[in-house]
């Protein structure tokens, strides 16, 4: 997928990046979540990595890590380009880590977060790869808008 004009980009959790072609996005995911947005006219988009939905304590600065910050900056930046509903938008992760289940886990809550932001944003998921018990590795093509998805079971 990747040639050996692009740059690639490792994100961690709690990182962002937005930006246009050419580069490759990578991450790995398991309770995480990773939203990904795409402007095939433009050619650029960008993949948030989140821990955790929302933070706790209100503080002044924006943390990555928070699914409430991280999609606040995808939309800020998909706005400074195009209509929101120009871009493809795909969610990946919010696996259960654990061998236990218990009530809700942070998968669960990480990927309802999302739903719910996009819902609120008028947005509509054109895939969405989420839950389950396995962790993922994502591959994001900046050049073709392309995701190669990679299931590793626990």
């Amino acid at each position: 997928m990747t040639t050996q004009e692009s740059i690639i980009i490792n994100l961690s959790p709690g990182d962002i990046y937005f930006g246009e072609s050419p580069k490759v996005i990578n991450t790995l995911l398991g309770s995480c979540v990773a939203m990904t947005v795409w402007h095939e006219g433009l050619k650029l988009g960008g993949m948030c990595h989140y821990l955790i939905a929302e933070q706790s304590s209100k503080s002044q600065t924006d943390n990555y890590r928070y699914g409430e910050h991280s999609l606040k900056y995808l939309n800020q930046k998909m706005a400074s380009f195009a209509e929101l509903g120009e871009f493809e938008i795909q969610l990946f992760g919010g696996s259960n880590m654990y061998n236990k289940k218990i009530e809700s886990t942070i998968g669960e809550q990480n990927v309802s977060f999302a739903l719910q932001w996009l819902k609120k944003h008028k947005l509509n998921l054109s895939y969405n790869d989420t839950l389950g018990e396995s962790s993922r590795k994502l591959i994001f093509d900046l050049s073709t808008g392309k995701i190669q998805v990679t299931h590793h079971q626990l």
